[in-house]
């Protein structure tokens, strides 16, 4: 029996625009993270211009803008599974249903039954596979406490019932509150910040990476910061509301076919990257060394799901619709072969980042001196060894070892559920009881 089968079911059109984007924003996720890796190690180097310039670059278009972009294509891909097995689900108990080989239409009521155990299927999928990723996340933070496989698989579990039966308003209340709160926290924060006297983001991250003095502490300072991140998750962060319009955006056809909106696609892009670039011109002069305002972190938080949007739109206008031969070539082929192998090229960027800045020099006693442009061309050359390693397994016909790991964790761990009885189908009244009917009405 064949377990790691595709969560959007089969036979399902796949369209190039999410795949694509996804391939992009790996080579994003890796420029914002490795920073994180030269912190730990304590790289370090005098900055020139060209870091300079790169910082701003980073602060005004990659930082806090690749992981809402990351959301948005997790609600995306959910929804779409969501939709597509709840359409696979319901065909499935209709078949099941007395006299449905003969050809008998089902009733409007039987339909509603077989919609709702179909929902309630995938409620419980969406749900196991949120434990997985939470599980995968946590083993992943043995090595890198940034993980987010954690958090998005918290988010599938708490809003599973949300995503499969479209409870849109609760969310946008729900993110209502979450952009309160999360404006209101990092307020707060840079209040403090500027309070302190910090003059730069360097000065605020010294002291905050994980201590590599020995594997113990550094894997405890891990988990430890992985695990405050899953409630922030929740209610601080834009993971949410990223999330959920993401999910929105999977019940219209703008990313599937935006040959049809290039107009629309080309305004989002361009006024999308325009507010999300403005809003980080202060973060990005307190990042270079100049003073913090209290409202530099929550305008830069705030307008990075703006500036995902942008990203969004651009590179769905860079995909693509669907082919007619369902084919692509070139760049698009790549990055789409990496899009669909996301959890597998996120987990190999952490293994290669932990070869280059730890292992290697702990083996070979050379310390790195690399600034920030540098550290950006070791993410490049980290991101394009995954496109190889991608392009390996596309022209073998593999899909990523670890998405097939994921799948097969979740099938196995399935649990079997009598559904609801379908309901009795209405019995016609005969001649009789029809002129019965009219005697007794006259």
């Amino acid at each position: 029996m064949r377990l790691a089968t595709s969560f959007t079911g089969a036979r399902g059109v796949r369209y190039p625009a999410p795949d694509v984007a996804r391939g992009f924003m790996l080579l994003f996720i890796a420029l914002a993270n490795v920073p994180f890796w030269t912190a730990v190690t304590h790289v370090s180097a005098p900055s020139d211009a060209v870091d300079t310039a790169w910082l701003w670059v980073r602060s005004l278009l990659i930082d806090s803008r690749a992981y809402p972009l990351f959301a948005m294509l997790f609600g995306f891909g959910l929804v779409t599974m969501v939709n597509r097995r709840i359409a696979s689900g319901s065909a499935s108990y209709l078949s099941s249903l007395p006299g449905a080989e003969d050809g008998r239409e089902p009733t409007p009521q039987e339909e509603a039954w077989a919609r709702e155990q179909a929902t309630v299927d995938v409620r419980r999928l969406v749900r196991r596979r949120g434990l997985w990723m939470i599980l995968f996340g946590a083993a992943h933070a043995l090595l890198f406490s940034g993980d987010i496989i954690g958090p998005y698989g918290l988010v599938a579990v708490v809003f599973a019932g949300w995503i499969t039966r479209k409870h849109w308003k609760r969310a946008v209340a729900f993110c209502v509150v979450v952009i309160a709160a999360g404006t209101t926290t990092f307020l707060n924060m840079g209040s403090f910040l500027a309070s302190q006297g910090t003059t730069s983001a360097t000065d605020a991250h010294q002291g905050t990476g994980a201590s590599t003095d020995t594997v113990l502490s550094y894997v405890s300072d891990g988990l430890l910061a992985w695990g405050g991140s899953l409630v922030s998750a929740l209610f601080f962060f834009m993971i949410v509301p990223a999330m959920f319009l993401g999910a929105r955006l999977a019940d219209t056809d703008l990313i599937t076919h935006p040959e049809r909106h290039r107009r629309v696609l080309a305004a989002v892009g361009l006024g999308g990257l325009g507010l999300g670039a403005a809003g980080g011109i202060g973060f990005a002069m307190w990042a270079a060394g100049g003073h913090l305002v209290a409202w530099t972190m929550p305008l830069h938080t705030l307008t990075g799901v703006a500036g995902a949007c942008g990203w969004l739109a651009l590179l769905s206008l860079y995909a693509g619709g669907p082919r007619p031969d369902g084919r692509l070539t070139g760049l698009r082929r790549l990055t789409s072969s990496v899009g669909r192998r996301s959890m597998t090229v996120y987990l190999s960027q952490t293994f290669l980042f932990a070869i280059i800045f730890m292992a290697l020099p702990a083996l070979t006693g050379i310390e790195l001196h690399l600034g920030g442009a540098r550290a950006a061309g070791v993410a490049l050359a980290v991101w394009l060894t995954t496109v190889g390693l991608c392009a390996v397994l596309e022209r073998g016909g593999h899909t990523g070892p670890f998405e097939a790991l994921l799948r097969t964790a979740v099938a196995r761990s399935e649990r079997r559920r009598r559904p609801a009885a379908p309901p009795a189908p209405a019995t016609p009244a005969s001649p009789m009881s029809a002129s019965s009917t009219y005697d007794l009405a006259r």
